[in-house]
């Protein structure tokens, strides 16, 4: 399969915190795992749909351990939220801000 993406990406189990407004309107905070990440986006699977252009924020754990040293704040925009076989959506973000903390 040819790869089309413009900047490669890690494919890791990251634990991440992701915040928003889901498409029913109703804020969310939960936890769950980034299924991969580069320097413009990252796709994660969590049980909320959001539209497309929404706002979601995101704390990445890049570390072994919970200490939330060695991650992530961002800032990204809903590129899409397509449904999954297991009742979860696969959430892609174009990352528009970030910083390490």
């Amino acid at each position: 399969m040819l790869e089309r993406r413009a900047k490669p990406r890690v494919s890791k189990p990251f634990p991440t915190t992701v915040s928003g407004i889901d498409k029913a309107g109703e804020s969310f905070e939960l936890a769950c795992v980034l299924e991969n990440i580069s320097s413009t986006g990252l796709y994660l699977k969590m049980p909320r749909q959001l539209e497309h252009g929404s706002e979601v924020r995101l704390i990445v754990n890049f570390s072994a351990d919970a200490s939330p040293a060695g991650g992530a704040v961002i800032r990204g925009v809903a590129l899409r939220s397509d449904p999954q076989v297991d009742q979860r959506w696969g959430l892609a973000v174009a990352i528009s801000e970030h910083a390490f903390i």
